[in-house]
């Protein structure tokens, strides 16, 4: 029997210490947009292919109360069989939530929840909603299997793999579900149900999966440091439905957590696009290695305008004791790499790790100047080290004593590393660090005493992309008032074309 399922993914933190500051530690607000939740996506587009009918309402950017409101209305109107609800530990507060009201209201809808915080907490969440259904790990197959049983409460869920549940007040966790090996049988996420007539970017995932442990990451949890990736040919077929789909598109993000650690593989990517005549712009992040000249020619070729690389730490003992698997030579030799391209690159940065002190913080900054002088990185912010549930930061956290189980269950915003260096440590760790290293800065005392050294390279990068950019996107926005679309797409068209062969 088919369902009616409604999918959620609801408010995240109106608060974020994470990118706050010291003289503004309640007052950062979460409102990224950007980025819509691909993994809900998924499950919408699986669901919707196995029979069921299905509703997503992404929500992270709305206040609680219209978030609820918006989740009332849908409940009224859409009266679903199922309800499931992505947690991310930046949502779990607004999860839990949304919980209990729809329990309280609607006692008869089944409930599931999924994602990386209750793949990692699942213990702790069944106890608290006895009444609903865990997945643990990737969920599209184990959802339409359970979608297939519930909302009978008399169900056996017990072959069901991948899920954790209460039954005779015990919890069962029943066989791990294996991950899925073939991606491209996996129908394309259900971007439409993200997408509104003013947005011009998209995002996509071609692998799933990262090889490594990094001390601060949870992403183990779900993909068992395992990769596994999606043909070619069916990553460039979605880019063509979305451009045929939304034709106001303009940019793709690849969200791929390790997009170019294949460089044959990208640069394959690469050629499909060109042969294929895709005329948008791309962003992917990436590890400092492995990287070639040969990769970076394709990437431009490809129309590749941005390249996110994890660092996290300058400072060669901290780096190394969060497991990142590179050194500071490894970075040298990337932005040496993309120092003559016209690809812009932007280095991560993370204030707070285990073992952080003024002078790291100092190391770090001096050797974020050393890059900004071979290839200018533009920083406007950097983010303070949080602690997720299932990293190996949570549990030097636990272990001494910083954090227990039991602040999940409370509506505190995610806590930052507060184990070895207070609150007020860390914001003055993050203010030296961007004193050196933000433009912004500059025209502060303290910034301009730090970052004076710098003043050629931020010269020649304002030169060669700020300025650039200006002028392309004024003359952009006129000729979309002045001209009819069709004449503004074949000159948009023709100027793609020019740059590609100009970076051939």
């Amino acid at each position: 029997m088919k369902k009616k399922i409604l999918l959620l993914s609801t408010s995240f933190e109106e608060v974020s210490l994470i990118t706050s500051s010291a003289d503004r530690k309640l007052e950062v607000k979460c409102t990224d947009s950007s980025h819509y939740p691909l993994g809900l996506g998924y499950l919408h587009s699986y669901l919707e292919a196995t029979g069921h009918t299905v509703t997503s309402l992404w929500l992270n950017n709305y206040q609680y109360e219209l978030c609820k409101r918006r989740i009332a209305e849908t409940l009224n109107r859409f009266k679903p069989d199922i309800v499931g609800l992505q947690i991310m530990t930046a949502n779990r507060v607004s999860s839990y939530r949304t919980i209990e009201y729809i329990h309280e209201q609607n006692p008869d809808i089944a409930i599931v929840i999924g994602g990386i915080h209750p793949t990692i907490m699942y213990r702790q969440l069944i106890e608290k909603y006895p009444f609903s259904t865990v997945v643990i790990g990737e969920g599209e197959l184990t959802f339409a299997e359970l979608s297939e049983k519930l909302p009978d409460t008399t169900a056996n869920l017990f072959n069901v793999k991948g899920i954790a549940f209460k039954h005779a007040g015990n919890i069962v966790i029943t066989e791990p579900r294996e991950l899925i090996n073939n991606l491209d049988l996996l129908p394309f996420p259900k971007h439409e149900a993200f997408f509104d007539p003013q947005r011009n970017y998209g995002c996509i995932i071609t692998s799933r999966g990262c090889p490594f442990a990094c001390s601060f990451c949870c992403l183990k949890a779900i993909t068992r440091q395992k990769i596994r990736t999606r043909s070619i040919s069916n990553v460039v077929d979605e880019i063509e439905f979305l451009i045929k789909t939304f034709p106001q598109i303009r940019m793709l993000f690849i969200h791929d957590d390790t997009f170019l650690l294949n460089n044959s593989r990208a640069m394959d990517f690469c050629d499909e696009i060109v042969k294929r005549q895709i005329k948008l712009e791309f962003i992917c992040s990436s590890r400092a290695k492995p990287l070639s000249p040969e990769l970076i020619q394709k990437l431009e070729c490809a129309n590749f305008t941005k390249i996110l690389v994890g660092l996290e730490s300058g400072d060669s003992e901290i780096l190394s004791k969060c497991h990142k698997g590179i050194t500071t030579n490894d970075m040298i030799n990337a932005c040496e790499l993309f120092a003559k391209s016209p690809i812009e690159m932007y280095i991560f940065l993370i204030v707070g790790l285990p073992g952080e002190t003024k002078t790291t913080i100092l190391n770090t900054a001096h050797f974020a100047q050393r890059l900004q002088k071979i290839k200018y990185i533009f920083y406007d912010n950097v983010a303070i080290l949080t602690v997720y549930p299932g990293t190996e930061v949570y549990e030097i956290a636990k272990r001494g004593g910083m954090i227990s189980d039991d602040f999940w269950l409370s509506n505190k915003p995610t806590p930052l590393f507060t184990l070895e260096n207070s609150l007020d440590q860390l914001f003055e760790y993050k203010e030296l660090l961007l004193n050196h290293i933000s433009m912004n800065r500059f025209f502060t005392f303290a910034g301009f005493k730090a970052q004076f050294i710098m003043l050629p390279n931020m010269f020649f990068y304002i030169l060669r992309y700020k300025i650039p950019r200006i002028i392309i996107g004024s003359t952009s926005m006129l000729l979309q008032r002045i001209l009819p679309y069709k004449n503004y797409e074949k000159i948009r068209s023709l100027y793609r074309t020019i740059i590609q062969k100009i970076r051939r």
